[in-house]
């Protein structure tokens, strides 16, 4: 709508177009979110048809890639849902959050048959793992029954990664090891405190529970697991950041030492994320906030150090104290897993260093903030490579987070195949739009669908 308008030179204004802030005339205007599509099946999410098509189309490559590095890890996602079920307290996509932020009541999500069309694409172009963003058992068993036998019937070369948002039972890792040839799993238990998560929201069942589901997905093949903790969470103290270690030492027992469980902790920073009920409401959950507008996030980018950045301090800790129980459970948790060979000796002192030297630069980063300007800003011009070279993989191995690939990308003529049907594709719509085949200028809403215009005072 936005673009026919400005295609017609039309300078009537935009309140009739859902979900738009524009300004005119140093006054603003905000359009109410009217525009909530009750499926996304006619969206790709994310467009790789569009990104495939526009490298030949417009002969670069570069310009197109996801993130730096994407050419050695070529790995992909789908994003399976808008909206969620659950509403954890610091998540800025829960059901609240959606509510406030996009005026998303319900959980949608993407059919199963539009799921496979984008993994049958996927596939064409990559051998890399493909995430399934978000749980897909919120759509229910029918749903997750219907993609599962989809994938069992396609020829599947890709792993697939799962995210679970809480407990699944062995009847579920069974009908996954069953539809394909290699899965893994993502785990987000946020704390080993089982009171904790329930008041968090995220995998709210008991600590038996979770040792439970992990010997079923090894039981069923299951390729790799990360099992990630945070600190920065409400009602947790230095002592139960800690203990999140201590948990993942009676995991590796009760699943008989496994290799295959990855283990990960970090803080949840910089934000505490807006719309999320822990922003929206900080005090009845256990939070003080030091952001509150874009004009504070902002000037938060600007500090040197992430402790300063950090937007929020806990009931039960400060910024400090969220930084010491990150690096030495971080620390904690690198001896437990050189200790139990589940990383190597190079890859244990390499982390053990930079974490050090990441407490080290803290240090020196709080004494600078002493300095006078000019002393200030030529001690962090000294450090700042140091700092940048360091803060990669600070906390964990270069390579641990990543999914096993033994192939990276399909065949050439395979590659060349896609793309020139994709640009084929869409020379078709261009002439077909250009014959008036394909009415670019009609817009389906409905009557609830329609905007409403406000205005929001001068600039």
């Amino acid at each position: 709508m936005l673009l026919n308008k400005l295609e017609k030179k039309d300078v009537s204004g935009f309140a009739d177009i859902p979900n738009l802030t524009w300004k005119r005339n140093n006054h603003y205007f905000y359009n109410e979110i009217t525009y909530v599509p009750d499926s996304l099946d006619e969206f790709n999410l994310p467009g790789y048809r569009y990104i495939i098509g526009s490298v030949f189309k417009y002969f670069n490559l570069l310009d197109a890639l996801p993130y730096k590095g994407w050419l050695q890890y070529p790995n992909t996602a789908i994003l399976t849902s808008k909206g969620c079920n659950y509403n954890c307290l610091i998540c800025g996509g829960s059901k609240d959050a959606y509510e406030l932020n996009c005026n998303r009541k319900k959980l949608v999500m993407r059919s199963p048959q539009r799921m496979l069309e984008d993994i049958a694409l996927i596939q064409r172009f990559t051998r890399a793992p493909i995430f399934l963003l978000n749980d897909i058992r919120q759509g229910g068993k029918e749903y997750v029954d219907e993609f599962l036998e989809g994938l069992a019937k396609m020829k599947l070369k890709n792993e697939i990664v799962f995210e679970l948002f809480n407990y699944a039972d062995e009847k579920f890792f069974e009908s996954l090891n069953k539809a394909m040839p290699k899965y893994s799993i993502e785990l987000t238990l946020e704390s080993a405190d089982e009171d904790i998560r329930k008041y968090n929201g995220k995998l709210p069942c008991t600590n038996a529970k979770v040792i439970e589901m992990l010997q079923f997905t090894l039981k069923h093949g299951c390729a790799k697991i990360d099992l990630f903790f945070m600190t920065g969470i409400p009602n947790q103290t230095y002592e139960s950041a800690m203990r999140n270690v201590d948990f993942c030492e009676i995991i590796h027992k009760e699943c008989d030492g496994s290799s295959l469980i990855s283990y990960f902790v970090a803080p949840l920073s910089p934000f505490l994320d807006p719309g999320s009920p822990a922003f929206e409401n900080p005090e009845t959950y256990g939070y003080k906030k030091f952001c509150h507008k874009l004009e504070d996030f902002r000037e938060a980018m600007k500090q040197p150090s992430w402790k300063n950045m950090l937007s929020y301090e806990t009931n039960s800790m400060t910024r400090e104290e969220i930084v010491k129980a990150t690096y030495d459970s971080a620390l904690k948790l690198n001896e437990f897993k050189y200790k139990n060979h589940i990383i190597a000796k190079d890859v244990h002192d390499e982390v053990r260093l930079k974490i050090e030297k990441s407490v080290e630069f803290l240090a020196r980063l709080d004494v600078i903030e002493t300095l006078p300007p000019d002393e200030k800003q030529v001690e962090l011009s000294i450090i700042k490579y140091e700092v940048d070279h360091i803060n990669r993989h600070s906390i964990c191995g270069e390579n641990e987070l990543k999914w096993e690939v033994k192939k990276l990308f399909a065949n050439i003529p395979s590659l060349t195949y896609i793309g020139l049907e994709l640009l084929i594709k869409d020379i078709i719509k261009d002439i077909k739009c250009k014959f008036g085949k394909i009415d670019r200028n009609t817009v389906m809403l409905t009557k609830s669908q329609g905007s409403k215009s406000k205005s929001k005072g001068v600039l």
